[in-house]
Formats: structure tokens, sequence, C-alpha cells
């Protein structure tokens, strides 16, 4: 493809030809019943898009978007070069958390043999933008198969706004260009033949406003998913909070700029940089902040740019440097990049990967982000307890399902119950707590929740665990 700048739209019909059509079979992974007993999958079928990605010599690889196959059993692809032909595909790796929403497929060897020989001209390899700040009103167009159509739609817009990230989340580009369900994870280009992001969603109830994932971010998960199968970004490693004028005399700040560290995590980025609470950070990399945390200077005028954005698009292992104020006194300091310290309550949005006990006429889960949001749908005051655990180093077991008639149920156990102890032993992991059951086989075992609740179970000689 030529780079020279050409008319949007003609750029488009070429750029087309190297976007798929992501045909899926799975479980439904929104099912609250999924979530609170693994032992049910509810499975269904649905598509997306994706396009074949220009990245190194790599040849059948594919990029869409992690929420169109996560939780599939069966991907394939089809195109326009293919008539309806599909093809098999392997997951290379995907976000499981969907910050931000990327993942990466590829031909199976065979496959792309079969691909090559059945199309009528050569792939269409997209390549994505080195630029990562593009401007509001450029011009893109977004191109997917909405509503599952068979053809490659193609649609007009400008980059209309950005999102910043957060500590949660990664940075968006706002456009108007229409994206609808099964557009997820198709491109917007450019008219220099660029990827300027991948098309991840829509927003609901409004009127043309649709969300973007940079081509700077999909980049970095490229190169962590075929290094690690898992990305992760950078990560600050604390708590940050606004700054402001009140806090002058008690920091020693001429002025409230920066932001100010209020925790500092164990094992994390700033705690490898020596940097302590109440500390105040101006600048990563010489890029300074304001005291909301928000990107100063030129760039700052058009972008609302953060520093959590900053630190997400440097590489791990990259050595930064830190510019705070302590006691008044300017300081710099360098650390290199790593990821978020690992903590006991996680995410696992992946079915398949839930590992859980079914004892007692109960299912026992190690707790996560997942299982807090459902229970919260179910019960609102379950979920009070559950979020006061969240940042504790060590995981969780809690009562997910409990049976009817069964020993648990007879005993008034409900479910958000987080079990702390089995036969006064501490009990934190699925493995543990099926040690002390299974070295108690014909007693009976105590079991005590942290809120208080006590179970008192009688162990079968032949218990068998669910798993």
């Amino acid at each position: 493809m030529t780079k020279s700048k050409h008319k949007l739209t003609d750029v488009a019909r070429e750029m087309m030809s190297g976007v798929v059509q992501i045909h899926v079979e799975g479980y439904i992974e929104e099912d609250i019943q999924s979530i609170l007993n693994p032992s049910i999958k509810i499975p269904g079928i649905w598509s997306g898009s994706g396009f074949f990605v220009k990245f190194k010599n790599l040849e059948g690889y594919i990029v869409t978007n992690a929420h169109v196959i996560r939780n599939a059993y069966k991907v394939e692809i089809s195109s326009m070069l293919t008539s309806e032909e599909r093809f098999d595909t392997e997951i290379v790796g995907l976000v499981k958390q969907l910050e931000p929403d990327v993942a990466l497929i590829k031909l199976t060897d065979e496959e792309l043999k079969r691909f090559k020989k059945t199309a009528i001209q050569p792939i269409a390899y997209l390549e994505l933008s080195e630029k990562t700040n593009p401007s509001r009103g450029e011009a893109i167009k977004a191109i997917g198969y909405p509503l599952g159509m068979v053809e490659p739609n193609i649609t007009g817009g400008e980059i209309t706004n950005f999102i910043s990230g957060s500590e949660l989340t990664t940075e968006r580009f706002v456009t108007n260009a229409a994206i609808n369900p099964g557009n997820s994870g198709g491109p917007s280009i450019n008219e220099n033949f660029e990827v300027v992001g991948l098309n991840t969603a829509m927003m609901v109830n409004a009127e043309n406003i649709g969300f973007i994932t940079p081509a700077s971010f999909v980049k970095i998960i490229i190169e962590n998913l075929l290094l690690f199968n898992e990305p992760h970004f950078a990560d600050i490693g604390g708590k940050l909070q606004k700054n402001a004028e009140n806090f002058n005399l008690f920091l020693n700040q001429s002025q409230a700029k920066g932001v100010i560290v209020s925790k500092v995590l164990k094992n994390g980025f700033l705690e490898s940089a020596k940097i302590q609470p109440y500390d105040v950070i101006l600048s990563i990399n010489q890029v300074e902040f304001d005291r909301h945390g928000i990107v100063m200077g030129k760039e700052g005028i058009y972008r609302h740019k953060n520093i959590f954005d900053i630190i997400k698009l440097i590489p791990i292992g990259q050595e930064v440097e830190i510019t705070y104020l302590r006691n008044g006194k300017r300081e710099t300091t360098k650390a290199f990049a790593m990821r978020d310290p690992q903590k006991g309550i996680v995410s696992n949005p992946i079915l398949n990967e839930r590992a859980y006990l079914e004892v007692f006429g109960m299912i026992i889960q190690p707790l996560s982000f997942e299982i807090i949001q459902a229970i919260q749908e179910i019960d609102p005051y379950s979920q009070v307890d559950l979020l006061k655990v969240i940042d504790q180093d060590q995981p969780m077991l809690v009562v997910t399902h409990i049976y009817q008639g069964t020993e648990a149920d007879e005993m008034e156990w409900s479910i958000g119950e987080l079990i702390t102890q089995a036969n006064h032993q501490e009990v934190h992991t699925l493995e543990e707590f099926q040690k002390v059951v299974e070295d108690n086989r014909g007693k009976s075992i105590l079991i005590k929740c942290l809120s208080g609740t006590i179970g008192y179970f009688n162990v079968e000689e032949s218990i068998k665990f669910g798993i």
C-alpha cells in the first residue's frame, strides 16, 4: 500500500480486505448462575470483527476485542477474500479483564495454507499507527461486520474526544462513526493507510458515540501476548490523590502542583523508587502534572491525559525518572517500570478457569471481582463485607451457592459467607480447605466465617469433591 495521502473512502475500500468476521461458539459469561455455580454453563453463539495485523514477520495473526472471544470454545473466521469459507483459529491470548479490550488470534498452520489457496488475492495486513496523539476532528473510517452482516461495513466519522484512563482503566478515543454490535474488534483507519485503533464499544442510549482502543495500547498488548499469553501494563504501585492549596503548609509546598502519594503498595513501583506517603509526584519522564494529575503543557490543552495514561505506555522493565517533592525539597529518583503488585483478590472472568469445590451442600470458590459483582445483584448487603477484603494480600474463599435441604441450608448459611477457618486452621485456598476436609474423613469439621457464622459438618468416608 502506498503511503501518500488518498481519499479516505478509497483507503477504506482497499483496507477492508484485511478485515475479517469472527464466528464464536462459547459460554454466555454474563449469566449470574454460571458465576455463582461454575458447574452451570450456558452455551451461545455470536460474532464480531477483527483484522490481519502487520507486526514484525508474523503471518495469519488477527487482532480483535477480548470480549469477542472471551469464554469461547470454538473460534472461526471468514473473509471477503474467500467467499463464505470458514477457517479455524487458535487463541494466542487476550486481556481477560478487558482493560484494554484486546485479543490476538491466529489461523492454524493448515488453515493459513488453505486460506492462501482459497483467497482471490494476497492477505492485506493492516499497519498500526505510530502516532499516539491523533487530533480531535481527525477523519476516520470504522470497518467491521455489524449485526452479523456477511459483508464488511464502512462508517465514517471523526475522533471527537478522548477519555482518560485511571488506575484500573486505559485511555479510549471517542468517535461519532457508527459502531454497532458485531463491529467490535474491527479497525478504525485514517487516510494514511493506518489503523488508528480498535473499535471497542458503543454508548448505549446515546447517538453517534463510540469508543476506540488506541493503536499504541494494541501494540503493547500484542508484544506482551506473544511473550506471556497475558499482558500487563506498567502500574504506579500505590494510591494517589488530588493536591490542593490547603495542603501547602502540611506538605511545605508553595503551590498545589503534582499529585499526592497517599499509599505505597508493597512490592510495587513506588516502593522500588523509594517514594514515601505524602511525597508529591511532579513529573514522570519530564512529563509534568497539575494538581489533578493531568498532563500540563501544550499537550494538556488538547488532551485530558493523566498520570495513569503516561505510566501505562512505558514498557515494563524500562527505567523511569520521577521528580517529586518531599518536605518542600525537589528530588529526583529512578526505578524500573513494573506491573501492579499481585493481590489476594483478583479478577477471574474465564469460566473454564474457575476452580471450585462442591461440598456439604454448597459451592465454594476463591473470591474474585466477578463474584462480588454477581452477589451484589442478588444481595446488596452481602457485598459490604466482600469489599472490605479486596486489598488484602491473601486470597479468600467464598460461598457462592447453597443447595436446598442440605447441611449448609439447615444451618442457615447464605451466599457471600467468607470462610476463614476449618478446624481452627486458617484456610485461604481451595487446596488448603480440601486437605483439612480429607484429613477428617469419618469425623466432623468446624468451619468458621469472617462474619462469625459457624458450621459443624459431618465428613463422610466416601465424600467426593465436585471440581
